[in-house]
């Protein structure tokens, strides 16, 4: 079996790299050829090159509309449009003379943002299959022209990572779909550091759509409502200067600016994560979040936002465990509440000793990402895939 795997993004640190470097090794260890296509020659690219592995650079865009921030974004709305349109339109040859040349059963874009393996599947008969992150809306800040489309087409398979998703879309009953959890973490990489240390952590890309004015509103009324507040670390890359300079100014403001401490993209986040008293999980909007399934991993007790991907993540929990793997919250005095709570456990020496609540939730949270989330099962739930999609695919080859 061959497939040609087209990455919408090269940045390391980002959710849908993970997860495709995961499916990529996943699939070496099943027997499957592949090559990758990638929009340019930074982090990804290289890495795939110093692990020997092909890859094809060709410059194409995201498939989405930009939104409003400013008159200038409204000036620049249609240029913008059109020249995103005819970088893409150009980078449809070039990704179909690689995929013509290579040959594939299928070709696997790793997010629905893209649609230049859409063009390549359908120019050579091919399946194409989508593997979608996003929910695509005017709600949630992203306009994607044209995938509903792409999604109904023929030949076409998708992969939404969460049930909500599913439903989202409605393709649910779809039998050209499997829902499938991203592969986060490896068994053998599961651990509890029991030497907790005071301080909270967020860890995830820097933007509003992620909750960090959020949880900085909350923490800001936390750290006057307890007499030993701790620090909260952030850890994370962000893209927008003006708006990393708008929440320091507002840790400014509130009088918190030396409780937070902004660490920046960090290859040990994954440390932070078992050495935290708590990671913050605060995402207004996720698909499904990676943050959550890694700090688990790694034995962090989490306090979640309530809602759409990470909600699911908690549900799936509750029911497989019978109890919850994460303190949940919906309202921002509901964070302050839990920050105030574990502040004052930790405090007693009560939080993470043997047979505690706290204690309780992390193991029930570890077996619920073994279950869910374990790289060794996506990996055979896609290889599985990959396989009756050749059964019901219409291939001109």
């Amino acid at each position: 079996m061959k497939v040609l795997y087209i990455a919408s993004g090269t940045n390391m640190a980002g959710g849908a790299t993970k997860s495709l470097i995961t499916m990529l090794l996943q699939a070496k260890a099943h027997g499957i050829e592949f090559e990758v296509v990638c929009p340019d020659e930074k982090g990804l690219t290289q890495w795939l090159r110093e692990n020997g592995i092909t890859v094809h650079v060709v410059h194409f865009r995201h498939v989405r509309l930009p939104f409003f921030r400013s008159l200038s974004d409204k000036i620049k709305w249609l240029p913008r449009v059109v020249h995103d349109y005819w970088i893409n339109y150009r980078a449809r040859s070039g990704v179909e003379r690689i995929a013509r040349e290579f040959a594939p059963d299928i070709i696997h874009e790793n997010t629905s943002v893209i649609n230049v393996g859409y063009h390549a599947a359908k120019s050579i008969g091919v399946p194409d299959v989508i593997h979608i992150r996003e929910y695509g809306n005017l709600k949630y800040r992203i306009s994607l022209p044209g995938r509903t489309s792409r999604i109904k087409a023929e030949n076409v398979f998708t992969i939404p990572i969460t049930k909500d998703l599913s439903r989202f879309l409605n393709q649910e009953s779809n039998p050209n779909t499997k829902q499938l959890y991203d592969g986060i973490v490896s068994i053998s990489e599961f651990r509890i550091n029991e030497d907790k240390e005071k301080w909270f952590l967020y860890a995830g890309r820097i933007e509003s759509s992620k909750g960090i004015g959020d949880l900085l509103e909350a923490y800001a009324e936390y750290v006057v409502s307890t007499s030993t507040p701790y620090p909260l670390y952030v850890c994370g890359g962000c893209n927008n200067s003006a708006y990393l300079e708008e929440l320091k100014a507002f840790t400014i403001e509130k009088g918190i600016e030396s409780n937070v401490k902004w660490m920046g993209e960090r290859d040990d986040v994954s440390d932070f994560m078992a050495k935290a008293a708590a990671t913050i999980i605060p995402s207004r909007n996720e698909g499904l979040g990676r943050v959550m399934p890694e700090a688990m991993a790694n034995g962090s007790l989490c306090v979640a936002r309530y809602k759409l991907g990470t909600k699911e993540q908690l549900d799936n929990g509750i029911d497989f465990t019978g109890a919850p793997i994460a303190i949940a919250y919906e309202e921002k005095n509901q964070l302050k509440e839990a920050l105030l709570n574990i502040t004052e456990a930790v405090e007693r020496g009560e939080a993470f000793i043997s047979g505690s609540d706290y204690r309780k939730m992390i193991d029930r949270s570890q077996a619920a990402v073994k279950e869910f989330f374990s790289e060794e099962s996506f990996g055979d739930k896609l290889h599985n895939f990959y396989i009756d999609i050749l059964k019901l695919s219409k291939s001109s080859r």
